[in-house]
């Protein structure tokens, strides 16, 4: 696909990300990304389903109050980050900070809480200031992840899904720097956190220390209209190497202590020699995204994973889930 067309003054072009821009002078730029029209929003989802992604540039979304209003005008009602392990910064309502680690550290390629039993369908970025340097939003297609990884490999991971383990403090400021459960599903009630996590997750218990969970998930998805598979999972971020944890199928070992850890669904521990294998393909199929101050992103949770390049400076990026 080329240019699909000029819609009311927006160029629309395909691409990864797609591309869509404002043409000529026009007034009130936050407020026609934030109201698309029929024929706008049909070419948006056209492209979110065919690519992935579609970057929004020239419309001078600055503000949280502009990105707010712009996200709720693309994505309908916003989500919370309920359940998820990065420390997020509300912003605003369901608008949060998307600063991420220490701004000289890798945030390597994921799908937004692809180990949770809820994940969003789509995100929304935007930049109110990029970085003096670095700092670029990086995005990875999982369906070329997908193809471009031995078929072995795929194929485990497609039939047998990831199991993610958990085990939260009961308070926060654990040296650890492991979330608590009680800032990972935001409310103290033990009461409400048992009941969710029983209603979808594969098995939740209290422990002398706080929380333990596992959550079997997919390994692999059919996205788009095409149904094409894509890479859908973190194992690469959350299986544990064998020095830190030895058995980390082991749930008596994991009662003892905190963290993350990935086995694949079945119960069986997913080879290291895979994870190097994944970890290669995802740094090969890395598109970095360098952003300009109002510019918007859009991603298909499913079809794309994510990720951000270290930076020094200053640097605004904020995002919201749906």
């Amino acid at each position: 696909m080329t240019t699909v067309d000029i819609l009311d003054s927006i160029t629309f072009e395909a691409g990864f990300p797609a591309m869509a821009r404002q043409q000529g002078e026009a007034v009130g730029t936050v407020d026609l990304l934030a109201n698309l029209t029929t024929e706008q929003r049909a070419a948006t989802r056209d492209l979110l389903d065919t690519t992935g992604s579609v970057l929004f540039r020239g419309f001078g979304v600055r503000t949280v109050d502009d990105f707010e209003r712009t996200a709720q005008g693309l994505l309908g009602e916003l989500a919370p980050y309920r359940g998820g392990d990065a420390p997020r910064q509300a912003e605003k309502g369901f608008v949060y900070n998307a600063a991420g680690p220490s701004p000289s550290r890798l945030l390597r390629a994921h799908n937004e809480l692809s180990y949770a039993p809820w994940h969003p369908t789509t995100l929304c970025f935007a930049c109110g200031r990029p970085a003096d340097e670095g700092g670029a939003t990086t995005i990875i297609d999982g369906h070329r992840v997908y193809l471009s990884l031995p078929a072995e490999i795929r194929d485990e991971f497609r039939t047998k899904g990831v199991t993610y383990i958990q085990h939260l403090p009961n308070d926060s400021g654990d040296p650890s720097g492991i979330k608590s459960w009680p800032e990972t599903f935001e409310t103290d009630s033990r009461e409400k956190v048992m009941e969710l996590c029983r209603s979808s997750y594969t098995s939740a218990e209290w422990t002398d220390l706080g929380l333990l969970t596992t959550n079997r998930t997919p390994g692999a998805v059919e996205v788009g209209s095409d149904h094409r598979m894509a890479w859908f999972n973190q194992a690469h971020i959350w299986r544990k190497d064998e020095s830190v944890t030895p058995d980390v199928t082991n749930m008596d070992r994991w009662r003892t202590r905190f963290g993350y850890g990935a086995m694949f669904g079945d119960g069986t521990e997913i080879p290291a020699e895979y994870i190097e294998v994944v970890s290669q393909t995802l740094i090969d199929c890395t598109v970095p995204v360098n952003w300009e101050a109002g510019d918007v992103l859009l991603v298909d949770n499913r079809a794309v994973m994510h990720g951000r390049l270290p930076f020094c400076g200053p640097r605004e990026v904020f995002v919201a889930f749906a």
